[in-house]
């Protein structure tokens, strides 16, 4: 198995590579085939070249076409980090796409910050590395896009087969975590051997748009902003659990309706610290939550306050209940320790070392909160 897993590693470096060498070919082609009239930026009939050439659609060469002339004329370190293995070509066409509201020489400070600190263990925390760049590196435009955006709040319905359709509701980030917390926080009491967690969350949605009486459950929704910007010294963004980077502006405003607890961290921005009980009491949750804001195991994005507390060293093995020997982990990776031969260790608080049952070791650290 390590050799199989060893080579699944070296494809996608390779695949990597090749997908920066069509992005370079592509952007080529769009140098050579410029425009011949208003409202277009490649000549007529070069996507649909491309199209037959890779069996797609004349709408997804396009796109192709787009992303490559982007990314090679405004991020020449994005490609090649990509031809180098270093990100693969989803993380580079987010980078691109994220970046296009920003000037070229802007955009390259917010490629250079992202870069520097790698691929991140999975896609979500590096598209919220590249959120938070983007909004820190001009605060007044960010701020500007997100006013504008929730001018496009709307609630639509999309069919589905099988006598099913689904609603989508887009609404401003903070409500709708907060909705969803509701949502799911109800679900959980109802669950049966029968109705599964995501029915009886659709049942409970339609409960609530019905009117019924349901007893709303308390909920605690997590809003990180450095004293600076609340202040209004600063605009440095901040975080929404859940969610990730907001503007200034935008965690002002949820400070104007929140209850504030402070949460002091060490000076590289990791959360700072409680006995040896079974169970963890709620402050000594809130702190493992806060400080591990998602699972831990890599490449989970479940937001830590969805997940339970696990104790790395078995309390039945003397582990403490300390926010030495806990962790949040979401139900499935928390039996993952007793059902495979995955191993956790925790040799400093929050920084904790997996072993892979292929013998790999892998060690993550709690993503530090901004300390600008």
């Amino acid at each position: 198995m390590p050799q199989a897993v060893s080579r699944l590693a070296g494809n996608a470096r390779l695949r990597a590579a090749l997908d920066a060498e069509d992005a370079r070919l592509l952007a080529w082609i769009a140098e050579l085939s410029p425009p011949e009239r208003d409202g277009t930026r490649v000549a007529d009939g070069v996507a649909e070249m491309i199209a037959v050439e890779l069996n797609i659609s004349p709408q997804d060469a396009l796109a192709k076409l787009l992303l490559a002339q982007e990314m090679v004329n405004r991020l020449p370190a994005t490609v090649a980090a990509l031809a180098a293995g270093d990100i693969d070509a989803t993380r580079a066409a987010t980078l691109t796409q994220q970046t296009t509201v920003l000037p070229d020489d802007t955009a390259r400070w917010v490629e250079q910050r992202v870069l520097e600190r790698g691929p991140r263990a999975d896609h979500s925390r590096f598209r919220n590395a590249i959120r938070y760049h983007v909004t820190r590196s001009d605060p007044d435009a960010a701020e500007r896009r997100r006013q504008k955006a929730q001018q496009e709040r709307d609630v639509k319905t999309i069919d589905l087969p099988d006598g099913m359709a689904q609603l989508n509701i887009t609404l401003d980030a903070a409500e709708a975590i907060t909705a969803f917390n509701q949502i799911d926080a109800l679900a959980k009491q109802r669950t049966t051997t029968d109705r599964s967690l995501r029915q009886c969350r659709a049942d409970v949605f339609m409960d609530l748009i019905l009117g019924k009486n349901i007893r709303r459950t308390a909920l605690t929704t997590n809003v990180t902003v450095p004293v600076t910007t609340l202040a209004g010294l600063t605009d440095t963004p901040g975080e929404l659990s859940g969610y990730g980077p907001i503007t200034a502006e935008h965690a002002r405003e949820l400070a104007q309706h929140t209850t504030w607890r402070r949460i002091l961290t060490d000076p590289a921005g990791h959360v700072l610290e409680v006995s040896r009980s079974r169970f963890a009491p709620p402050s000594l949750k809130r702190h493992i939550h806060l400080r591990d804001r998602t699972c831990r195991q890599p490449g989970c994005t479940q937001p830590a306050e969805r997940t339970e507390i696990d104790h790395t060293q078995r309390h039945t093995d003397n582990g403490p209940t300390s926010h030495t020997n806990l962790a949040a982990f979401c139900k499935p990776h928390n039996l993952l320790k007793e059902r495979t031969t995955w191993k956790v260790t925790q040799p400093t608080p929050g920084t904790l070392t997996f072993t892979t049952p292929t013998g790999k070791t892998i060690t993550t650290h709690p993503t530090p909160y901004p300390l600008e």
